[in-house]
């Protein structure tokens, strides 16, 4: 950074200091200015206007004219009091988006030509850009919430409500066609890799986008539940104005009970008649046998259903019994062949492979059960016999890049017998 850019930096910052010292030393007369639309000039003396004027605080439009707040001030108190008359939302999207396209564009020539100074400059500016973009949305929907909570809600009439509501209707599908404005494929071609813009222009600038929609949208849902509301209310208080005037006009009215009438008014009569349960009469001689008949067979059917059902049970569960019989038969089967198989390898002066005594004996087994229950047996014998009789696996791996190993065979070694 060189000396003349530090002098330039200094100079501003003393020049907003002074005037932002001018405005609160004047913050009095300023505050009734906003109020009344024109500064007093009979209660301030030439040196302060003339000051306030330098510091384009003031103006005036015309001569022999009063003098006025700047439009900047002016929606700076608005914006300070919360002043939702006077407060001005605009979201001029497209002039944002424009501005901070140039400045990405500036900030890469600089960066190529490695000139760091304006690199950071360009970066804080387009930083400064993408908050005031969306700060502007986050005070628009801060508005909508103001106005939802105090003009929306205070509203009298019927019609009140109604043109409050179309006036939110349209400011929010303006916010939304400003939000649609946003592409976020073009964020994502703008930041190009660079970490910060892309913290920016795509991470944060689509998360508070996100939040905004999902603000607005519930700001909708929350008018149209209540202008229900509202009419619902409306609707029962006009019964009640309609019933109590109809009750002055007619003070000699007397409410009699409507069940004590021998002629009912149309209006309780809308309903369809009920009909009764159908059943048999079984005091009728006539239908007697006819009865018995029908409920002897329907007693026959239920019988012969559930005796089906009950045999399908009973097959069903003996089935089950037989399917685990056998299941533990063959369990029994395979771990007395395993038995076997190590008696004889122990026996033995040869070392045993599995595979072979299988194929030898002629076992029944599969080769991959087999294998898998000899090692399981082997394991469950104790540390001393698993030292007699030395277990080898003979593996394979599946492939070079995978250290899966599948179990070929199985050697037991005979113990070592001493001549």
């Amino acid at each position: 950074m060189t000396d003349e850019q530090l002098n330039v930096s200094d100079q501003r910052l003393e020049q907003g200091e002074k005037r932002l010292n001018l405005i609160g030393r004047h913050a009095g007369i300023l505050m009734q200015a906003y109020q009344t639309g024109e500064l007093d000039a009979l209660s301030v003396n030439e040196g302060i206007l003339r000051n306030l004027l330098n510091a384009r605080i003031i103006y005036q439009p015309e001569h022999g004219q009063g003098y006025r707040l700047r439009a900047p001030i002016a929606q700076l108190i608005a914006n300070l009091v919360v002043d939702e008359r006077r407060r001005s939302i605009q979201a001029d999207v497209a002039d944002k988006l424009d501005s901070i396209r140039n400045q990405v564009d500036v900030f890469r020539k600089a960066h190529q030509r490695s000139d760091m100074y304006l690199a950071e400059l360009k970066l804080h500016i387009i930083e400064e850009r993408v908050y005031d973009l969306v700060s502007e949305f986050d005070e628009a929907i801060h508005s909508l919430w103001n106005r939802l909570n105090t003009d929306f809600g205070f509203a009298a009439s019927l019609d009140e409500k109604m043109a409050e509501n179309q006036r939110a209707q349209n400011q929010i599908e303006r916010l939304l066609d400003g939000l649609s404005m946003v592409d976020y494929e073009e964020c994502i071609a703008l930041a190009d890799g660079h970490v910060k813009l892309r913290q920016l222009l795509v991470v944060q600038l689509q998360r508070r986008t996100s939040l905004q929609r999902a603000s607005m949208l519930e700001i909708q849902h929350r008018m149209i539940e209540l202008m229900s509301r509202f009419r619902e209310q409306q609707s029962r208080s006009l019964l009640v104005n309609n019933m109590a005037q109809f009750l002055r006009q007619h003070p000699e009215l007397k409410v009699s009970d409507y069940t004590e009438r021998s002629e009912v008014p149309e209006l309780f009569n809308l309903a369809r008649g009920i009909r009764a349960g159908a059943h048999a009469d079984v005091r009728i001689e006539s239908t007697q046998q006819q009865t018995l008949d029908v409920l002897h067979e329907a007693l026959h059917k239920t019988r012969h259903l559930r005796t089906e059902q009950t045999s399908s049970s009973e097959s069903a569960k003996a089935m089950a019994q037989f399917s685990d019989a056998v299941l533990e038969t063959e369990q029994r089967q395979l771990k007395q062949d395993v038995d076997e198989f190590f008696i004889d390898a122990a026996q033995s002066q040869y070392p045993h492979s599995a595979l072979d005594y299988l194929v030898n004996n002629e076992l029944r087994w599969q080769p991959e059960i087999w294998l898998f229950q000899v090692l399981s047996e082997y394991q469950t014998l104790t540390k001393s016999v698993q030292v007699e009789l030395p277990l080898q696996r003979r593996e394979r791996a599946v492939s070079k890049t995978n250290e899966v190993h599948i179990i070929e065979d199985l050697i037991v070694q005979p113990p070592k017998r001493v001549a």
